[in-house]
């Protein structure tokens, strides 16, 4: 058996023990509902079972050795990604000591400059961990892969690189006290986007804080420890500060997890500046709401001893009954003159400070969205504010000279208009206002347009297919699929519809084959923004009830009200394989004005649909999908060679090396031609 041949048998293997991982963590759901466990149908008879006999001896010490690599190649991985957060911790301290009231931005030196490189240096080293090993490159992409998942069942946005730039961008602006404008098209994540990143802010300097305090009362006791046992000391800090933030995140509660969180504020036309600091109401107050009924009496009961002390000399003059009867009295006066000093009622003014005053007090974020609704005669009581920083104070109108606590930090967002795109009740931002922001455009993830899925030579490119499967995974990082390949390359070809809806709607042209600009082309209304994608994949639900093409209609199509925008995205969806002719469908052209399309005129007879089998996809499969293929292993293992079964075979030229050597011939040919003709017929020229 041939190294190629423990490979192939190894990935049938995940795909059976993924399935078999499902179906125990459905097992472990259900413990608390045995009925219901108990008479719940079989479906196995719907996936597709794989064939991978284990007991094979030298498929054992293939899986072993593949095992023992794999916690050999996550602890070095381990150990550089430490290493890396140690130097960012180190240059963010360098940076903080370099901050002064006048700026929050630093200077380079050597000392930042060290960190710098060093980060550069861990970068490059874990790059080339993964580029030599199998092993490290499927660990690495495996955790990145589960990460997707995560992010997705906690609410937050998939880590793919164009929102992971953009994060650090905003970050970096934020620990520099310089506020954030950001803009883009619906449905593009603006909000969530600038919610994670406040949230991370926070979080990053609580750790920070928290980390710088440790170690120094740490090192006071360890003053003579080396590199390797700090690192191992703040590894281990580290590591409890992160975990029990990220726990307070979901698990916290109502408190915690507020303080955790940037002050938000919907913008409106009807937001004053007022709104955005501080808000005056007016109450109805009692006097007798002050105190407790006890502290009541016992003021009552004071002044009418004293009443009677005063009055002792004329009281002893009179007989016990009369005595008695004008205490009474006086009680009963006392009484009725006390109830009524302190049942009157008044109206005050309060005031209580809104979310903009409390995050500058108190030193968190705040979040103004849709910046560009509030009216700008009101946006320009932010200007004060938005012109210092951390350490400063502002003056605010109707409040006076406010102090701004650390970690105070201003993100704005507003959608982005466009010559075809307007959104109504948007106001331009005056530039002046705008020049105190750092303006930053984020749109819709990256996905490649040309080529289908077998042709993608870079397929970390596609980002946006990336988040559907991610949107589509179980959480350990099987992806079930009614036949596999087809449902893959449908769902790829629905990346590339979006994306081509989204350059389309955001005036970004694309070219067409003979290379001339289709400007004319238009999307008013209708775009396959996120939001919209995971609606079509929710309705698909994949592939239970109905194809990709039956929910691309019913989840978006069938809904858009525009009728050129309804038929230029069908054309589109036809022209990259949906709605075929021989699944029933019959989608004709329609020209520029003409109406809506209804069900009834793209269907030839009734819709059916039956379900092909269920695949299960291993993580492996994924992420060879989404990061490209894991590097080819340089050398057979020891134990393997030793294996009597083994036997090593020469690998097989892939296409690509083909081409390429195909063409490295080609030129040499050329090459021995034209040295052929110079040195044989150069008498000639």
């Amino acid at each position: 058996m041939s190294l190629e041949q423990l490979q192939n048998l190894y990935e049938k293997y995940l795909r059976q023990i993924s399935l078999k991982e499902i179906r125990q963590a459905e097992k472990e759901q259900l413990i608390q509902q045995p009925f219901f466990a108990h008479f719940r149908e079989p479906v196995l008879s719907d996936h597709q079972q794989a064939d991978t006999d284990p007991s094979s001896p030298l498929f054992k010490e293939y899986l072993s050795f593949k095992k023992t690599e794999q916690e050999k190649q996550q602890q070095q991985l381990l150990t550089l990604k430490n290493e890396f957060t140690y130097e960012d911790f180190f240059l963010n301290w360098e940076k903080n000591l370099d901050q002064t009231e006048e700026s929050l931005t630093f200077k380079s030196n050597d000392y930042t400059r060290y960190h710098v490189d060093q980060k550069e240096r861990l970068k490059t080293e874990i790059k080339q961990v993964i580029q030599h090993s199998p092993e490290a490159w499927e660990t690495y992409y495996q955790q990145q892969w589960l990460k997707d998942i995560d992010n997705l069942h906690q609410q937050r946005l998939v880590s793919v690189p164009y929102v992971q730039q953009t994060k650090e961008k905003m970050l970096k602006a934020l620990k520099q006290g310089t506020p954030i404008y950001v803009v883009g098209h619906l449905g593009s994540g603006k909000t969530q986007l600038a919610i994670e990143v406040a949230t991370d802010f926070i979080i990053q300097r609580k750790i920070q804080q928290k980390l710088e305090t440790a170690l120094e009362e740490w090192f006071t006791s360890h003053p003579k420890a080396s590199k390797e046992e700090v690192l191992t000391f703040f590894k281990k800090m580290y590591q409890v500060e992160h975990t029990h933030y990220i726990h307070l995140l979901t698990h916290g509660s109502k408190e915690e997890i507020a303080a955790l969180r940037p002050l938000f504020i919907s913008g409106s036309h009807n937001l004053t500046y007022e709104d955005m600091f501080v808000e005056k109401t007016l109450t109805l107050e009692q006097t007798f709401q002050s105190q407790s009924f006890s502290d009541y009496l016992n003021t009552l009961a004071t002044d009418y001893n004293q009443w009677l002390t005063e009055h002792d000399t004329y009281l002893n003059h009179l007989t016990a009954d009369e005595s008695l009867q004008l205490k009474i009295q006086v009680w009963k006066s006392f009484s009725d003159l006390f109830i009524a000093k302190n049942s009157s009622f008044g109206t005050t003014i309060q005031k209580m400070d809104r979310e903009i005053l409390l995050a500058i007090k108190q030193g968190r974020p705040v979040i103004v969205d849709e910046l560009n609704t509030i009216a700008m005669q009101n946006l320009i009581a932010l200007n004060d504010i938005l012109q210092r920083h951390a350490g400063q104070t502002a003056y605010i109108t109707g409040v006076g000279p406010v102090y701004i606590h650390p970690g105070f930090g201003f993100i704005g967002t507003g959608n982005l208009s466009t010559d075809l795109v307007s959104y109504e009740g948007t106001n331009q931002l005056n530039p002046a206002f705008q020049s105190r922001f750092l303006t930053i455009e984020y749109n819709y993830v990256p996905q490649q347009l040309t080529g289908d899925l077998t042709q993608q030579e870079q397929p970390e490119k596609n980002e946006l297919f990336r988040i559907m499967l991610a949107t589509l995974a179980n959480p350990n990082g099987t992806l079930q699929l009614p036949n596999a390949k087809q449902s893959l390359a449908e769902l790829f070809r629905f990346a590339q519809l979006s994306r081509l809806t989204q350059h389309i709607f955001m005036g970004k042209w694309i070219e067409d084959e003979k290379g001339e600009t289709m400007s004319h082309l238009e999307l008013r209304e209708s775009v396959l923004s996120i939001r919209n994608i995971i609606r079509v994949l929710d309705e698909w639900n994949l592939g239970e009830e109905k194809d990709l093409s039956q929910a691309l209609w019913e989840g978006f199509i069938s809904s858009i009200t525009y009728p050129d925008d309804q038929n230029y995205i069908l054309s589109q969806a036809v022209r990259l394989g949906f709605f075929q002719q021989a699944d029933g469908w019959c989608v004709a052209t329609k020209a520029t004005g003409e109406g809506l399309t209804t069900y009834d005129e793209i269907r030839e007879y009734p819709y059916h649909y039956v379900r092909p089998t269920t695949e299960t996809l291993s993580y492996l499969d994924v992420i060879q999908l989404i990061f490209g293929n894991q590097p080819a292993r340089t050398s057979v293992p020891l134990t393997l060679q030793e294996h009597p079964n083994f036997k090593e075979t020469k690998p097989m030229m892939t296409l690509k090396n083909y081409q390429k050597l195909d063409q490295e011939l080609s030129q040499i040919e050329y090459s021995q031609f034209l040295w052929q003709f110079l040195t044989e017929d150069g008498d000639k020229l």
